[in-house]
């Protein structure tokens, strides 16, 4: 969900009326531009597994807990779509010089090559093996050694934090940075390499088979024999819960590395790509919704991430552990291999989850130079879904996603999965602001108020032109409020606009205060109140929503209309 708020004005405008009675005066939006906004990248993938760009809005069937949702944004973005400005590009750094960049050309007449392609290489030091980082190290080498394009800064980073260089073209730089990584440490003796999902199955969900698991682990481990057996479980207990806590402690480090890194690239303006390294992690249940916090961070600001499970292609095989730990009984090598394949698919989860949930790509080959290749650029094609959630509640609650096609035969759909809603409680004046941000996003028609829109433009210039909206309001159902000689409520009126393709571009918000005198009443309901908005556009065509909200009586009305600006 996006939480920025939408940029009309610089500040409040002064009272456009003040009559003692009516006083209407114009405000910066107080509503949120995106207030629920759930943003859904999706990517179509063919039979063959090519991303498919051919798709319309009236495509895509989008279901939030198994309930239809109206797809209010859609727009389409990619390597093979052309670029957009994306969020943040205002913030972009200067472009570095390109005496920086060794062996990139210059652009004729200029000194200066303009970044536009950026690429943070992120190294999961906190769980990769020392094997795993070796052969990933090479690729990356290998990758980096045929040259970085003049338009594009590399970055890497670790989640420990240990290693961080910013973005650059110098592959001197890059190189030395790059071999400072060092891999996690070998876990302790008796315990399995997959401890932390152990610890969590029965510190968090009371699993007594998985605390059973360790005392056998870690009794066969130590060589316990006879009565000393008994002391398995002490230390299995000690263990888990040791095990648990600094496995929590990893993850709330890795998520906020990576929500670090999230927020670096969003600052650039060009492709922003994030590429995670890593064998995978486990997520306690309590640390879900900071994932998806990730995950909504990065859609917001245009990040896409792009996952290589540094295992390769992975089959379980519990010799290892079995060796390592001298486990000696069939029986519980049997349940160390059930433990460790259950940790190593929800470690893998979390590496789907960040690609497919931005847009990005998951991949786990062995060819490790191909697949950066494939992973340091975007998709070819990113369908963007933006929906507002009819009667979402703060409830803190989480909500499935499920994207399909209309007629999608043969085609494979990767989306986001959810998102958590809002867990606090509102006030009065936050709860208006809320239903009129959503009533603003939402299609439907709503008449609690009638309401009458009429728009006329007049052309500036031969592409531009300004739009008049002009809203008329029968208040004559007004929950009004008496006191002393008058006659009392606020009217919140809020005038968007929308382009052809359904986003937002730009609105007003104005309070209309109503003080009527009693004499006067009657003279008032007549007239009603009638509001104007003004807006400076470009040829093509835009929908007009007008929303309405009163205070006293938290009555609505809505309404649309489309204009075409020749």
């Amino acid at each position: 969900m996006r939480y920025w708020t939408i940029p009309v004005l610089a500040a409040a405008l002064a009272a456009q009326t003040q009559t003692g009675e009516v006083t209407t005066r114009e405000e910066i939006p107080s509503f949120q531009s995106t207030v629920n906004l759930v943003r859904v990248p999706v990517v179509v993938r063919d039979k063959q597994g090519h991303a498919d760009g051919r798709l319309q809005k009236q495509d895509f069937q989008l279901t939030d807990r198994g309930k239809p949702q109206y797809v209010s944004q859609f727009a389409i973005e990619g390597s093979a779509v052309a670029p957009r400005i994306p969020v943040g590009a205002g913030h972009a750094r200067p472009a570095a010089p390109i005496a920086d960049v060794p062996g990139a050309p210059a652009a004729e007449g200029s000194k200066l090559v303009v970044p536009t392609h950026f690429v943070a290489f992120v190294f999961d030091d906190i769980h990769l093996k020392m094997e795993d980082l070796a052969h990933a190290r090479i690729a990356a080498l290998q990758y980096l050694e045929h040259g970085i394009p003049a338009q594009a800064r590399v970055g890497l980073f670790t989640l420990s934090g240990k290693v961080s260089f910013e973005f650059t073209g110098d592959m001197a730089k890059i190189r030395e940075t790059l071999m400072k990584i060092m891999p996690a440490p070998p876990p302790p003796p008796c315990e399995p390499t997959f401890v932390a999902y152990l610890a969590d199955q029965w510190v968090s969900r009371g699993d007594g088979s998985a605390l059973g698991t360790q005392a056998n682990v870690t009794a066969d481990c130590l060589d316990l024999q006879g009565p000393a057996r008994a002391a398995a479980p002490g230390i299995a207990r000690a263990t888990l819960h040791e095990a648990a806590s600094l496995a929590r402690s990893e993850a709330i480090g890795s998520l906020r590395a990576l929500k670090n890194t999230v927020r670096l690239l969003a600052g650039m303006a060009g492709d922003r790509i994030m590429i995670l390294v890593s064998p995978g992690m486990y997520l306690p249940d309590e640390l879900q919704k900071d994932l998806s916090e990730s995950i909504e961070l990065a859609t917001r600001s245009g990040v896409i991430i792009n996952t290589l499970d540094a295992r390769g292609v992975y089959t379980v095989d519990p010799t290892g552990d079995a060796d390592r730990l001298h486990l000696k009984s069939p029986e519980i090598i049997a349940t160390v291999l059930q433990y460790d394949n259950l940790a190593n698919l929800a470690q893998g989860m979390v590496l789907l989850d960040l690609a497919h949930g931005t847009g990005g790509t998951a991949l786990s080959q062995n060819d490790f130079l191909s697949e950066f290749n494939r992973l340091s650029n975007p998709p070819e094609y990113v369908y963007y879904l933006g929906f507002y959630p009819k009667d979402l509640k703060p409830d803190g609650r989480y909500h499935e996603i499920k994207v399909t096609l209309a007629n999608g035969k043969g085609m494979s759909v990767q989306a986001r999965k959810g998102y958590w809603a809002p867990s606090h409680e509102e006030d009065s004046a936050t709860t208006a602001n809320r239903e009129i941000g959503e009533a603003v996003f939402s299609r439907d028609e709503v008449r609690d108020l009638p309401i009458d829109i009429h728009s006329e433009f007049f052309n500036t210039s031969a592409d531009d032109a300004t739009l008049t909206v002009t809203a008329h309001l029968d208040i004559r159902q007004l929950s009004w409020r008496k006191q002393d000689d008058r006659s009392r409520d606020d009217v919140t009126l809020v005038c968007a606009l929308f382009d052809g393709n359904g986003n937002f571009i730009k609105g007003t918000q104005k309070v209309v205060e109503l003080r009527v005198k009693d004499d006067n009443l009657e003279q008032r309901l007549a007239r009603g109140v009638t509001v104007s908005s003004d807006f400076d556009v470009k040829s093509g065509p835009y929908m007009i929503r007008i929303v309405v909200r009163d205070a006293e009586g938290r009555q609505m009305a809505t309404a649309n209309r489309t204009v075409e600006i020749p």
